[in-house]
């Protein structure tokens, strides 16, 4: 009899029995928020054995296993990109692509989580930043930077009946999430593309809304990106812009680096250079600014 077979009962009875537990409870909230402990205790681990699996197989020359077990990591959610990307072991395949897309779906999947993490709603406030843009049913929306959808499908549900949203995004891994979940929601009035950073590649005069929410600080030339939203834009059409006040990593440790950070009027300046004014600004996000521009 293995020596270790009872430590081993022992741990994953007490995991069932705290399953258990929280399926019996009749608050689904503390039920969840159990569960997600439970996750995040044993989760780990199960990442940690495929990604040792893989190394184990890749040291044997069995590449193909390798790759398997890697994806599997990825999709069982190791999320440590930078230790793949750096692990001696893995360097041999450092220059094919189907490693760099095992490196893309791990950096997505943390990624989404941090997105859709239950904390960003406390200062994103996306019930409020709905009601402050009050859409109108119809309305034809293009939600730049779209990323998992958090907004997308709010919109989405805003504009409805008869309005459209376009997501927008340079990752396609964020995309193919997006796109599974337009399944999940239900979503027929939301289509997506996938476009460059640089051009967000909208016919003219084609949306009565754009939304820029925590995407204008990855774009390098924005007098020149405003210009093609400008042009984007129906006679009346709007432009909501969403990002990060500046602060210094001491003060806010989270979010995008400092040297990405714009001041309000750095945009207001850009915009106003290329046909763009502001409009309207809104104050009740805590760490973060809220304007609305329109053609001037």
């Amino acid at each position: 009899m293995d020596p270790d077979a009872g430590a081993k009962e022992t741990g994953l009875g007490r995991v069932r029995e705290r399953l258990a537990a929280a399926e019996a409870m009749a608050d689904p909230a503390r039920a969840r928020a159990m569960i997600e402990e439970l996750i995040d205790e044993v989760a780990p681990l199960h990442g940690e054995l495929l990604y040792a699996l893989a190394g184990l197989h890749l040291r044997q020359g069995r590449t193909e296993r390798a790759y398997l077990w890697l994806e599997v990591a990825a999709d069982a959610g190791f999320w440590d990109v930078e230790r793949l990307r750096q692990d001696p072991i893995f360097a041999s395949l450092s220059d094919n692509e189907r490693f760099r897309g095992v490196l893309r779906r791990i950096w997505a999947h943390g990624y989404i989580a941090m997105l859709e993490r239950d904390e960003r709603d406390d200062f994103q406030k996306p019930d409020q930043v709905i009601a402050a843009l009050q859409f109108r049913a119809g309305e034809r929306v293009a939600d730049i930077g779209a990323g998992s959808g958090y907004f997308t499908f709010r919109v989405a549900r805003a504009v409805s009946p008869g309005g459209t949203v376009l997501a927008l995004d340079a990752t396609p891994e964020m995309l193919d999430y997006l796109a599974r979940r337009m399944i999940s929601e239900g979503a027929e009035n939301v289509t997506w593309r996938c476009v460059p950073r640089d051009d967000p590649e909208l016919k003219a005069e084609s949306v009565d809304t754009v939304l820029l929410i925590d995407t204008l600080h990855y774009i390098q030339d924005r007098r020149a990106y405003a210009e093609h939203l400008r042009a984007a834009l129906r006679p009346g059409g709007r432009l909501a812009v969403i990002d990060y006040r500046p602060k210094p990593w001491a003060e806010r440790p989270w979010g995008p680096p400092p040297e990405q950070q714009l001041p309000r009027d750095v945009i207001d300046r850009d915009f106003a250079a290329a046909g763009l004014a502001l409009h309207q600004s809104f104050e009740f996000l805590p760490e973060q600014y809220f304007a609305v521009y329109g053609r001037s």
